[in-house]
């Protein structure tokens, strides 16, 4: 164990750290040092009760910055660790439903679903059932899936009894509240759940069973919140059923400037609303470790004219020393293709290393163009985007493998399983014949899949047929068979549709993602629980050391970058042309998004628009205007 040392905290860190009893909320900009505020907390309060046995409960909102948390505490505290919990909210709510979900019917084993079409096939069963609720003739389970998705986010457990208002606009819905219940139930009576009813069932637990969620508050009797500002509405109510007392040691970090989630349920006045139903004591961390200080000045000058703000906020100040060149610029430009060949001339004009820069955009079209521009200039790019399965054969057959070795009897799994074996070695197995097989081998659809792969396996196959039966199947030793599975692949050729890149990428992804199972959980977690971890976590490859990075505002939040080319700064672009037709609510969430985008620079900022996208004639953005900066002259 390592002593802390908190001489290096400015004074306000220094106070948010030292709270000990009571609610907090934490007001960090960005480039606050937010992060290490937290951890520092988590650890001050267990090395200074090393006679207790109470845990701290941290909550933050991706497996990335859980893990990185989880880094810093267990370097700090070594051993002690085991009285820290560092875990997403989903990541929380597994863990709860896995002990106490029997209470209605779920399996520990239970499954996460996290692809929409498996979401849509769930749904589709619900709306049959709910079928005389008068759903509308044309309703399809993707159309009606995001109002699944609304009610999730709105806490609604999907119990008759507890009908709540619709969180929407409800003339002519009401029809969709047997469909919710429906869909809820069959999740559980399928032993499987989405994201979003990992949340409803952990809180419908919690009220159903007040007893369970009061020892969860005497176990955890500190609870630190990281990124508050984006919680939705069942997050939140799980948080207050977790801790009701007005007085609970509720200590949340947070920043209203950077809530640019609402599409997701987040609300700046939710926030609001915590401080004030907990009489929180308000520590502001203004000070900016990233930007440098004509950065800051600028998201000053721009988040001023947002209205719904924290009252008495302090402005940002820069804790960095100015630039020796030009911290800011401005560029216009006659297109956009002409915008992003020029970002990608003006990377190597500066002769910038390229894995230091990032494009950012507000959405997804630009991106893909900006990804575009910069691979015809020659530079290595990377599009960041979210990825919940892998795509690769290889780790396809891994996957499914694994799940339906968990699930013997999961039909689904088996389809996925023959799916992918084909795609790996061009021998084709069917369902059907497994199911047949299965009969002769005690009704083990994993069994009857290597009866009939068996039949039909080319040389190259069997020892990948192998690796299946005697390490998964005969002896249950998935880490055995997922190393074996990986290595069979080193030694045989792979077929002609296969994209090595993409196989390379989840190769290593899939390596990091096992190594940070095997640290939370321990060096050989059961395989229910990996599966889960696994199902939770994003399957994005890491960008290579020299690739500029491409994403979009919302993917760039909670990172930071040397030198930031802000594209599309146009409007109906930025902002979108949803916000310009939206109200003032949804112009200050753009405005958020400028903000939350310029303060991921750590060295230079260049915004760029252009008079024309994809066709469409535009005008600068807003944005510029009220930051002080002239529109630009043409650049060539």
């Amino acid at each position: 164990m390592t002593m802390l040392e908190l001489e290096s905290l400015n004074v306000n860190q220094r106070q948010a750290v030292d709270w000990n009893e009571g609610p907090m909320l934490v007001l960090a900009g960005p480039g606050a040092g937010k992060t290490r505020v937290l951890t520092t907390r988590v650890v001050r309060l267990i090395q200074g009760t090393p006679d207790k046995r109470f845990r701290v409960l941290a909550l933050t909102f991706t497996t990335k910055a859980a893990e990185e948390m989880r880094g810093r505490v267990a370097q700090l505290l070594g051993p002690t660790m085991r009285r820290a919990r560092l875990t997403t909210f989903h990541g929380f709510a597994t863990d709860v439903l896995r002990q106490h979900g029997s209470h209605f019917g779920l399996r520990p084993d239970f499954t996460i679903l996290n692809q929409d079409a498996d979401r849509h096939l769930v749904l589709r069963d619900a709306m049959e059932q709910a079928g005389d609720a008068g759903i509308p003739s044309g309703a399809t389970a993707r159309g009606v899936l995001p109002l699944i998705d609304r009610l999730l986010r709105d806490g609604q457990d999907g119990r008759e009894q507890q009908d709540a208002p619709l969180p929407f606009a409800a003339p002519g819905k009401e029809w969709i509240r047997p469909v919710y219940r429906s869909y809820i139930r069959l999740l559980i009576e399928g032993n499987h759940l989405d994201f979003g009813a990992l949340l409803v069932c952990c809180l419908r637990l919690f009220n159903e069973r007040p007893r369970i969620a009061r020892d969860y508050g005497v176990v955890y009797p500190f609870a630190c919140v990281d990124e508050y500002q984006d919680t939705n509405k069942v997050q939140d109510l799980l948080l207050r059923t977790l801790y009701p007392d007005r007085n609970a040691n509720l200590f949340v970090v947070a920043d209203d400037d950077q809530t640019i989630y609402q599409w997701n349920g987040a609300s700046p006045e939710r926030l609001r609303r915590l401080q004030q139903d907990y009489d929180m004591r308000v520590v502001q961390l203004p000070e900016s470790f990233r930007c440098p200080p004509e950065v800051v000045d600028l998201a000053n000058i721009l988040i001023r004219h947002n209205v719904n703000r924290a009252p008495n906020k302090s402005p940002l100040a820069s804790a960095v020393d100015s630039s020796p060149s030009r911290a800011v610029r401005v560029r216009r430009f006659a297109d956009c293709a002409a915008e992003l060949s020029w970002v990608a001339a003006d990377i190597e004009a500066r002769s910038l290393d390229p894995g230091t820069c990032t494009v950012l955009a507000r959405n997804t079209k630009l991106v893909r163009a900006a990804a575009a521009a910069l691979s015809h200039a020659g530079l290595p790019s990377h599009v960041v985007k979210r990825k919940a399965e892998f795509e690769s054969p290889l780790l396809r057959f891994l996957h499914s493998a694994l799940r339906l070795s968990n699930r013997p009897a999961d039909l689904e799994q088996l389809a996925a399983l023959c799916r992918a074996y084909q795609d790996l070695t061009a021998a084709r197995v069917l369902p059907d014949d497994v199911e047949a097989e299965s009969v002769f081998a005690g009704d083990s659809l994993l069994a009857g899949f290597l009866s009939a792969a068996s039949a039909c396996a080319a040389t190259d196959a069997r020892p990948l047929l192998d690796t299946l039966r005697d390490d998964l199947h005969d002896r249950a030793k998935y880490r055995e068979f997922a190393k074996n599975t990986l290595a069979w692949r080193d030694r045989h050729r792979r077929t002609p549709n296969i994209d090595t890149d993409e196989e390379t990428e989840e190769r290593s992804t899939w390596g990091s993602l096992t190594r940070e199972i095997r640290h939370q959980l321990g060096a050989d977690p059961p395989l229910g629980q990996f599966l889960q971890q696994i199902d939770l976590r994003q399957k994005t490859p890491p960008p290579r050391p020299t690739d500029v990075q491409c994403l979009t505002i919302h993917l760039a939040k909670g990172k930071e970058f040397q030198h930031v080319y802000l594209t599309g700064l146009a409007e109906e672009q930025l902002p979108s042309y949803q916000a310009v037709q939206g109200g003032s609510s949804a112009m200050e969430e753009e405005r958020r998004n400028c903000f939350v985008a310029i303060t991921r620079v750590q060295s230079s900022l260049t915004l760029t628009h252009a008079d024309s996208y994809f066709g469409w004639p535009k005008q600068p953005s807003r944005f510029l205007a009220e930051m002080g900066l002239h529109a630009g002259s043409m650049a060539c």
